[in-house]
């Protein structure tokens, strides 16, 4: 009987083996193809995993070019792109944005921008809804993904996106009350929990969408890039961009800010909103123009006031 259970259990540890190690090669040997091209996506997915799924990911094609389309209309910004890459990751339970895929890249051969949507979320049910996730991801991350590619990445890990991500979940749950308000309305239930939704809720309820969009233009022509000016979190990268919202805004923003943006401080704001109007007040061409320009760019406000401060003569 001994003999009989150590074959038995020798048995079973072997057929494991050969499942984990058919597992392993199975994956090795699964190639990243190209399995759509949208009007604004292109799709790419792990071969084993898109023929095992794939009713379930081909219906997202037409929701994602929508969400696309309401996000350029609502915010009234066209990108550097017409097409972006929409990632169907191999990894369970998430999504991301990115300046570039490295998995696609090393299929095309070239920059990939784009998302990362992972391949459960496109079948899983939550709320009685099939690919509950996918929604809320594809819009999740585009917002990420457009406010990456019309300004820069690096926008406030603490209050903006990432560690905390209120602004894309507020504009995703705007998005999908539009296109799939069954979804929308699971999804907004986390605004309600958090308070930095809430602000950025009431920004959008008070000044509609031109708010970000002008905030957006302006950081976008002056040439901001978020990732020169302080760490990520820092104080100094959190009043630049309360700074951008503030000079979009037709009245002061601190109410909204104060006792919910950490580390919001008006001074700061207000000083950095006078160095900019300093360097931009000069000629175009000036070389004093362009010093300035540089030194407000790398996060250096004080200096570029400083630096432009009327000579005293006595």
């Amino acid at each position: 009987m001994r003999v009989i259970a150590w074959v038995r259990l020798l048995t079973s540890v072997f057929v494991a083996s050969l499942l984990c190690l058919h597992s392993r090669l199975t994956a090795q040997e699964a190639k990243l193809i190209k399995i759509h091209e949208g009007k604004h996506w292109v799709w790419f997915a792990r071969s084993d995993q898109f023929e095992s799924y794939r009713q379930d990911i081909e219906r997202f094609y037409d929701y994602a070019d929508k969400a696309f389309e309401y996000l350029c209309e609502a915010w009234g910004l066209k990108l550097p792109r017409e097409k972006y890459v929409l990632f169907v990751w191999p990894k369970t339970g998430g999504g991301f944005a990115t300046g570039d895929i490295a998995e696609v890249r090393a299929v095309t051969g070239k920059e990939s921008p784009g998302i990362g949507v992972s391949y459960d979320a496109f079948f899983n049910v939550v709320h009685g809804i099939k690919g509950y996730w996918a929604y809320v991801l594809i819009t999740h991350e585009m917002v990420n993904l457009f406010t990456g590619q019309i300004v820069s990445g690096g926008w406030p890990v603490d209050w903006w996106a990432n560690h905390r991500s209120p602004f894309p979940l507020v504009t995703a749950v705007q998005i999908e009350y539009a296109l799939v308000p069954e979804v929308a309305i699971h999804h907004a239930k986390q605004i309600t929990a958090d308070p930095l939704c809430r602000m950025f809720q009431k920004l959008k309820d008070q000044y509609g969408w031109h708010l970000f969009r002008k905030a957006f233009q302006m950081a976008r022509e002056d040439g901001i890039n978020w990732e020169r000016i302080g760490t990520n979190p820092s104080k100094l990268r959190t009043n630049y961009v309360c700074a951008y919202l503030q000079m979009a805004a037709p009245e002061d923003l601190t109410p909204y800010f104060n006792g919910f943006v950490p580390n919001f401080d008006p001074e700061m704001v207000a000083s950095i909103i006078k160095a900019r109007e300093r360097w931009r007040s000069l000629p175009e061409g000036d070389s004093k123009r362009k010093e300035l320009q540089a030194l407000f760019l790398s996060g250096n406000y004080e200096a570029c006031l400083k630096l432009n401060e009327p000579v005293q003569t006595h």
